[in-house]
């Protein structure tokens, strides 16, 4: 199965704080893989740098066999990939419908020259309309569409940021704790929609999450982070029978 995203020893620090410290790894076309250790391990820090959040200090990211890493954010998401974060980042004063609807790319309205192409705008629009609709059902937030951001549930939010990333035609998404202050329900529902996504749409994902229940039922394989570093990488039954894994971050 082909690699579609890698990062080689990439290192990214903070005064003298190592937070990645040559970490590795690599996603397949088409599969979740997870990305799991302990707090301060340095996953979040690694998501911004392969979003372009923050240019590595060394290493590489490469993204369907091109280097991505020194490419502003705008520029990685318009190669498709796309990220979501820790904290749901939906814009509460707006609707359901309004938050999806900012997502897709080159969208003729907003050019300045826009007004002068009034029916091309209306009709992309319409088309953009169409696939909000529709994805949103999909995901179970149509009813919820009129909807302020701010009156969803934790779990609805993260629906929501997925939805619009979603929206972005993405190749690739990185999901930052996509179940994070979730029910029960919520989080077996979110779980669900990803695989259904990586199986129907042929979605690859990358998957950071502290729910043991999530990243051993739908991931695979899983790398280990700890100290900035690779610890180990392997399929759920491997991570789970590691010993250094179990001492640094599963407690046994």
């Amino acid at each position: 199965m082909a690699s579609v995203f890698e990062a080689k020893e990439v290192y990214k620090y903070f005064g003298g704080i190592k937070a990645v410290d040559g970490f590795s790894m690599e996603v397949d076309e088409k599969q979740i893989t997870g990305l799991i250790g302990p707090n301060g391990a340095g996953k979040t820090t690694f998501f911004n740098v392969a979003a372009g959040i923050y240019g590595p200090d060394r290493g590489e990211v490469s993204f369907k066999g091109e280097r991505i890493d020194g490419l502003r954010p705008d520029q990685i998401c318009q190669k498709g990939l796309t990220r979501t974060f820790q904290i749901a980042r939906g814009l509460g004063e707006m609707t359901v419908w309004e938050n999806v609807m900012l997502a897709p790319k080159r969208q003729s309205g907003e050019s300045p020259f826009g007004a002068f192409f009034f029916g091309q705008v209306r009709h992309q629009e319409n088309e953009h309309w169409e696939r909000a609709a529709a994805l949103l059902q999909e995901m179970g937030l149509y009813a919820q569409r009129n909807e302020y951001a701010r009156n969803l549930s934790a779990g609805e939010r993260k629906m929501l940021e997925i939805s619009r990333a979603i929206m972005t035609d993405p190749e690739i998404l990185l999901l930052d704790e996509p179940t994070a202050g979730a029910t029960v329900d919520e989080t077996k529902k979110i779980m669900a929609e990803i695989e259904r996504l990586r199986d129907e749409r042929g979605y690859t994902f990358l998957v950071v999450e502290h729910k043991m229940e999530v990243i051993m039922n739908i991931c695979n394989p899983i790398y280990v982070m700890h100290n900035g570093q690779n610890l180990a990488v392997g399929n759920p039954g491997e991570v789970q029978g590691d010993q250094q894994v179990r001492e640094v971050y599963l407690g046994g």
